[in-house]
């Protein structure tokens, strides 16, 4: 199956994702919900103060740095050129 990704801020605490609902005065994730068939209540203390560990959401990695001095292989120079071409068209 194809993969997709969706690029979005990430939220430092449930209370601020997008992903966030409300059902009968209980707060759940979307995400969550979809993911694990219905399990996806949050806890009810902490949602506001941070993502919880078992959040979905992934940030992006760093780009690798460009080489200041010296000497680069071949392949570590194309890996390093090629991982930070990908990291662009991602946050085209």
């Amino acid at each position: 199956m194809a993969k997709a990704v969706w690029v979005m801020d990430m939220p430092g605490s449930c209370s601020k994702c997008k992903f966030l609902y409300e059902f009968q005065g209980i707060k759940k994730c979307q995400l969550m919900n979809v993911l694990n068939n219905g399990a996806s209540k949050l806890s009810q203390s902490t949602f506001t103060e941070k993502r919880h560990d078992w959040c979905p959401l992934r940030e992006l990695p760093e780009k690798i740095p460009e080489l200041k001095s010296g000497y680069e292989d071949l392949s570590t120079s194309i890996r390093r050129v090629g991982w930070n071409a990908c990291l662009d068209e991602i946050l085209k």
